[in-house]
This record gives C-alpha cells, sequence and structure tokens, in this order.
C-alpha cells in the first residue's frame, strides 16, 4: 500500500503535539498552517502562490536583518567587556566576581555585564531575571473543584503481550468522557533516556511571559514592546532590501513632465526639459505602479503578522544550563520574603495554587520564563533505547509497540500509511521548567496524540471533552474579544490560557491529573487540553490515529478550509489508501466503508453543484494529476477534484480551485473551464463496495 506523502509549503508552520507553544520569528519556528491572505480587487499578483511567496520573502528578510541587527560588532564587545587592553591607561579596571562566602545562594549567576549582581541578567543566566517571589497562602482556592482524570495501571501481561491501540481501545469508552487519560506503565518498564550527544546537544528555547497568558492587551507583548522602543524595530524595517522595495515621495515612479510626440499631445506643444530617451514607458510605469502597490501591500503583511503576540525567541540551552535555570527559578521565586531562603519542599497543590493566581490576578507582576519545546528527533535523534543500544537488556524497549517512536506506525494506526512528518509521525522534545506553560490547543487535524514523560518533576495537564470544544471555542471569543479581533486564528497560535473557573462557571466540565516520570498521557480527538511543568523535566509526543479518529479527520478538514488553513495530512488521499487496504486490518472495514459512503455523497452534490460552471469534465489520468496540490483560495485538498480555467492554467499560473470555490474563481464563460476528477463518482461507489465488502 502506498504511503500518503507529508504535505509542505513555504508559509507553513508548526503547531504542537499534546503540548506545543508558538514562537514570533524564532529561528526554529514550529509549523501550522497559515491563512491565506484576501483576494486583493487590483490583480496586483499574478496568483496566491505569489502574493504568499513574496510576504514569505519578507518575513526571512526581516528575521534575517533581526538576527543581523541584535550581533555585536567586535568594538561593541570589546567595550562591553571592558576592552583587551587592561593595562593601557583610560581604561575601566576590570571587575571581579565577589566570593561564595559573600552571598546567600551557593551559586553565582553575575557576569562583568550585570556587575555580578545577585539577580544576575540575561547574558549569565541564559533566560529572563527573577523580580519577584510567591506569597503564601495567596493562591487560588478553586482547584478543589475540579475533577481528575481516570488512571490506568495495566499489568505485566497486558503490556508486554498486548498492543498499545488495543488498550487505548479498550479504556476509550471511559476515557475519551474526559477527553485525556493518564497511564502508569508496571514496574518493569524502565527504559533509559537514550537521547544522542545528550550532554552536548544545544536547543532553542522560548520566553513565556505567564503573567500575559490570559490579560494581555491585543498586539505585542510586553518584552517584545520593550525592543521595540529600544529601537530594534527601526534597526530591522530600514535595513536590506525591505526599505528600498517601495518608491518613496521623492523618488516618484511616474515622471514630473509629460513626454513630448503623439502621448504629449502632438505638434504645437513645447519642447520639456527631459529627454525623451529617458522617459519611461507606458507599460513600465504601469509596472512601476503594479510593483509599488505589491510591495505596500507586503509590507502590511509583514506588519501585521509581526504584531501579533507570540513567545520571544530565548538563549539556545544545554540539559545541563536548562535545569540549572529551572532549579535557580525556583529557588528565588518560591523563597522567602524576610530571608531570602528557598522554600523547602513546596508541593505541587501549593505551586498550582500559586499558577493560576499569576493568571488571574496578573496586573503589576512580570513572570518570565523559558520553554525548550517541539525539538525535532528527526534532527537529534529519540530519547527512547534504540536497537543500537549496547545494553542489551535496553534493546528489548527499542521495539516494543509503546516506544513513542513506533506508536504512529502501529498497524491499527492510519497514520501508518503517511511518510515521515515532523512532529506528526515523528515526535517532538519538550524540555520544561518550573512555571513553563503550555497553552489551550487540539492536536493537528484532532489526531489522538501520546506524551511520555522521560524523566524530572510532574507535569500538570486539564482538559476539556471533545463534546464541548466548540463551546469552549466559543468562550474563549467572548471572553478574550480584542485577543481574537487583532489574531483570529489565536486558537490556532499556542500563546493563550483561560483559566478553569471560568471554563467551569461556563457550564463547561474541566477535568486534572498529574503526570509523574514513566507515565503516558493520552489526548482524545478534538480534546483541547493545556497544562505547566513543575520544575526542569523531559517529554516525548507524537500523534497516532485509529480508525475511530476518520469521523474527527474530516471535522478537522472542513474547519482548515473554513479557516484557509494548511493541511499537514491530505485527508482525501488518506482515505482513498484507507479503502484500498481495509481488508489488511480487522475491524476497520465498517467505520471506513461509513466514512466513505458520508465523503462519497458529499462529493457527488458537489460535482453537481460545480457542473453548470464547467464547459466538460475530464480525468486526471488524461489531464493533470492533481495530487499533492491544493485549491488556490482555501488551500482545501484537490486529491480527488479541481476545476481550472484556460484563462489561468494555459499562461502557467497554474490557478486550481476546489469544488468549493468554482463560485470564487474567475468569471469566464463555462466552456473555457474543466472539472478535473481522479474517478468518477460511479467508480467511486464501486469502490466502496468492493473493498469494504464484509468478508464471507
Amino acid at each position: 500500500m502506498s504511503a500518503v506523502a507529508p504535505r509542505t509549503t513555504v508559509a507553513e508552520t508548526a503547531s504542537g503535539r499534546g503540548e506545543a507553544t508558538a514562537t514570533v520569528f524564532a529561528a526554529d519556528a514550529p509549523r501550522t498552517g497559515a491563512s491565506a491572505p484576501k483576494k486583493q480587487s487590483n490583480p496586483i499578483f499574478a496568483d496566491e502562490e505569489e502574493k504568499k511567496r513574496m510576504v514569505a520573502q519578507a518575513l526571512k528578510r526581516k528575521r534575517d536583518a533581526m538576527k543581523k541587527s541584535n550581533k555585536p560588532t567586535k568594538a561593541n564587545a570589546n567595550k562591553s567587556n571592558g576592552g583587551n587592553n587592561g593595562g593601557i591607561s583610560g581604561d575601566p579596571p576590570k571587575l571581579k566576581p565577589p566570593t561564595i562566602s559573600s552571598l546567600t545562594t551557593n551559586e553565582i549567576f553575575g557576569c562583568e555585564k550585570c556587575c555580578f549582581d545577585r539577580g544576575g541578567c540575561f547574558e549569565c543566566l541564559k533566560g529572563p531575571p527573577v523580580s519577584t517571589r510567591y506569597e503564601p497562602g495567596k493562591g487560588v482556592e478553586w482547584l478543589e473543584d475540579i475533577p481528575p482524570c481516570p488512571q490506568y495501571f495495566p499489568t505485566e501481561e497486558e503490556w508486554n503481550n498486548g498492543d498499545p491501540l488495543e488498550y487505548i481501545n479498550k479504556i476509550r469508552p471511559e476515557a475519551e468522557k474526559f477527553g485525556l487519560a493518564n497511564i502508569v506503565p508496571p514496574k518493569s518498564w524502565q527504559p533509559k533516556f537514550c537521547l544522542p550527544n545528550k550532554d552536548f546537544m544545544r536547543f532553542r528555547t522560548r520566553i513565556q511571559a505567564i503573567n500575559e497568558l490570559q490579560n494581555r492587551p491585543a498586539g505585542l507583548g510586553k518584552r517584545a514592546r520593550m525592543k521595540e522602543a529600544g529601537g530594534e524595530k527601526v534597526a530591522t524595517a530600514n535595513s536590506g532590501r525591505m526599505a528600498s522595495a517601495a518608491p518613496t515621495a521623492a523618488t516618484p515612479a511616474t515622471p514630473t513632465s509629460a513626454p513630448s510626440g503623439r502621448m504629449g499631445g502632438g505638434g504645437g506643444g513645447t519642447a520639456t526639459t527631459t529627454s525623451g530617451k529617458n522617459q519611461p514607458s507606458l507599460s513600465k510605469i504601469k509596472y512601476q505602479e503594479q510593483k509599488q502597490q505589491r510591495d505596500e501591500y507586503v509590507k502590511k503583511e509583514v506588519e501585521k503578522i509581526t504584531k501579533q503576540y507570540g513567545f520571544q525567541s530565548g538563549a539556545r540551552h544545554t540539559m545541563e544550563t536548562m535545569k540549572r535555570y529551572s532549579d535557580y527559578f525556583k529557588s528565588r521565586y518560591f523563597s522567602d520574603a524576610k530571608t531570602g531562603n528557598p522554600v523547602k519542599d513546596i508541593s505541587i497543590p501549593e505551586m498550582e495554587r500559586e499558577f493560576w493566581r499569576i493568571i488571574e490576578n496578573s496586573e503589576g507582576r512580570n513572570i518570565e520564563v523559558i520553554y525548550g519545546a517541539d525539538i525535532a528527533t528527526i534532527e537529534t535523534g529519540s530519547g527512547m533505547p534504540t536497537t543500537d543500544h549496547k545494553d542489551e537488556e535496553q534493546k528489548k524497549f527499542a521495539n516494543n509497540p509503546w516506544n513513542v517512536t513506533k506508536m504512529p506506525y502501529n498497524p491499527s494506526s492510519c497514520l501508518s500509511h503517511v511518510e515521515r512528518t515532523t512532529g506528526i509521525t515523528v515526535p517532538w522534545l519538550y524540555f520544561g521548567m518550573t512555571l513553563s506553560t503550555f497553552c489551550w490547543h487540539v492536536e493537528d487535524h484532532h489526531f489522538y496524540s501520546v506524551n511520555y514523560h522521560h524523566f524530572g518533576d510532574p507535569k500538570v495537564w486539564y482538559c476539556i471533552p471533545a463534546e464541548y470544544s466548540q463551546q469552549f471555542e466559543r468562550l474563549m471569543r467572548t471572553r478574550l474579544p480584542h485577543l481574537f479581533e487583532a489574531q483570529p486564528d489565536l486558537l490556532h497560535s499556542l500563546v493563550t490560557i483561560l483559566s478553569p473557573k471560568e471554563i467551569k462557571a461556563a457550564g463547561i466540565p474541566v477535568y486534572r491529573v498529574q503526570q509523574n516520570a514513566r507515565s503516558y498521557i493520552i489526548t482524545f480527538p478534538y480534546s483541547y487540553h493545556a497544562g505547566f511543568n513543575t520544575g526542569y523535566n523531559c517529554a516525548e509526543a507524537v500523534n497516532f490515529a485509529p480508525v475511530d479518529w476518520l469521523p474527527f479527520g474530516a471535522f478537522a478538514t472542513e474547519r482548515y478550509v473554513g479557516d484557509k488553513r494548511y493541511q499537514s495530512v491530505a485527508h482525501d488521499q488518506l482515505l482513498l489508501t484507507l479503502t484500498n487496504g481495509c481488508d489488511r486490518v480487522p475491524g476497520w472495514k465498517e467505520t471506513v466503508k461509513k466514512e466513505m459512503e458520508k465523503r462519497v455523497k458529499i462529493e457527488e452534490e458537489r460535482r453537481e453543484k460545480a457542473k453548470p460552471m464547467c464547459g466538460e469534465i475530464v480525468k486526471m489520468e488524461d489531464f493533470c494529476d492533481f495530487n499533492e496540490l491544493d485549491c488556490c483560495v482555501c488551500l482545501g485538498d484537490l486529491n480527488w477534484a479541481g476545476v481550472v480555467c484556460e484563462c489561468t492554467f494555459r499562461k502557467g499560473r497554474g490557478l486550481i480551485y476546489c469544488l468549493r470555490c468554482v463560485d470564487k474563481g474567475c468569471k469566464c464563460e463555462k466552456d473555457t473551464r474543466k472539472m478535473v476528477v481522479r474517478q468518477t463518482i460511479e467508480e467511486l461507489k464501486e469502490l466502496v463496495k468492493t473493498k469494504c465488502a464484509p468478508c464471507q
């Protein structure tokens, strides 16, 4: 059975699996499908692809300019370090660090840049300084009202001889009512953390302002606004090709006087001061006008995107420095106000009450943490053991079906027919620290997800059952209208959290669970989930899709089309692949048949509606295969059918419309349009009848 290829696009960005964050202009920004820009009435772009490409290129130039402007020059570096000529008259004397005995902590975090301040600075901490501390006894009091998610403890026999997807299907009738389940393996499950080069690997972090996750104004966060006020925006906006793209008032694109000859009104006209040889032609003037309009559009799009809220890029860390900073933050934030000594053995419930106090009552507080999220194991390697491990005892965990790297490709997972795709079928790693947060979100395409806690302090999860997800989305829009107005795709941006207290007050159930090391969290399709880390830890997460996911995937596809959001997996293509091979997996036929029959019926209705707008119907094998192509309007999958028109397709612009968007295309006569189909409706019905027939 052929695998479904992963889909990529120049405008593609990422969303997390199981837990997630979003970054503005981080060097390693994750992928989530970007919304297509609205069409301009004036055709200043050749097509939608050119429009998206120009915006993406402009964003890249802006990112590169930001990186360049943030690099200190050699002169400035010498200046900040006190110079390298320590003995030359006029140079400031070298600063000396204080002795350990003069400090009340066991770590020295100061450096020359901050004059060895006890609190340190961003340079020596590799994270934000901690400028405030918690106040005991002031945490929220409503945590007792949040009921727990179910926890499951499979036996040794169930674990070692069973299939994870079979076990999940067994607990599904109960667990999916909560949206999430915590599975605790038996004691024999002791895989070591086997990340290659784990002592030397460096990963990018994101800075999260915890106090801004719920209560914030629309637009940039405080740290981004401070950067802008410090001149970083001016430095980047006025450098590179971006600054000179559009003509300015001082350099007009049109001539200051009319040229002579027929264009100037014929004989009898006075001579102009400008030579006719240097006059731009009418076509050149038109080109310059369109170029100026394009550049202005791109500039506005870049400005709009950069004004959206997102987590700022932080320093690169190793596992050791990440743990060091997390321990520093915990000991400094959770410390006695009088003595400055860390609070010993602070409990998870006490930390949880303080976390939600920060979220709900953030006025006058600025609490920043860092999070190492969405680290691609396709580049770093997985933390699970491999068959190359030297320890024979560890090798047995490499091919165990509970190894998270194996779960997407379980024979009972629909994703076993999808090629390797980072963050979907290839796991991401997450290095958390005290109070770092993963905000409310659902998985891409509403997949299942599995999150394995390798080591470290617990995570606290909250979840909402799928049947209440749409009600939750409406609540978010009602509660935070100013944020949605500024950022319509806020729910896809993974930067906002809402207190469970407010969610419960709206009649939406919320559940809670604490995940400890060596345990699994399973999230069910279209279940919103969020949470935070209670200290330094590491987790690994990936998606999988048993056959009962199919109706959720179909619903997600229509949502993506409505939002003009890119689809990482072509659902129609996957559905055809599953139909052709449904007899290979026991129990698949009934569900696949039901979903295919629904989809074929919808396709038949769409084709009937589009027929009056098309001159003829041709098959892809006789025209052009639309596999891996998207609708130029809604980014919908064109695997089954699409419509082309001679006015665009033959000119090399290649605009193709899905059957939903035929009436949103050109206004040409129907004779110039073709509906291109992979299979006729009769062939699709026969395929379902043949492949999904009950076994005799």
